[in-house]
């Protein structure tokens, strides 16, 4: 979430307005992380492996998946999704979670310096 700051500070001109959006921003990824989940997999029948997927589009869930799974032999406290992790990508898993995790850090660490290289900003 500090390389999305950054990435939203990147984009404001002032101090105010950033930190606003990027406590929204944090705010919605919380509210999505988990209410989004349930309530998107009871309305629209999500299957284990399109809620898996829809989890790992939000790096708060990745990190919360990557640390239930380092403490935890199984991931059977998640349900379904979680077995469903466990069964299809067995040993490769923590692989995938961190690559997911590098990339939430990489990318828009990435985008707010190729942002603030063409605005001039050093």
């Amino acid at each position: 979430m500090l390389s999305v700051g950054l990435l939203i500070s990147s984009f404001a001109r002032r101090t105010t307005p950033a930190l606003g959006i990027s406590i929204f921003a944090w705010l919605t990824l919380v509210f999505l992380g988990d209410l989004g989940l349930m309530g998107g997999a009871m309305t629209l029948h999500m299957t284990p492996g399109e809620l898996l997927g829809c989890a790992l589009i939000n790096p708060l869930q990745v990190f919360k998946v990557f640390s239930i799974s380092g403490m935890h032999s199984s991931l059977d406290l998640l349900g379904p999704a979680g077995l469903y992790a466990s069964q299809t990508f067995g040993s490769g898993l923590p692989w995938l979670l961190g690559g997911a995790l590098a990339a939430w850090v990489l990318l828009p660490l990435a985008a707010a310096g190729l942002f603030f290289a063409r605005r001039g900003i050093r």
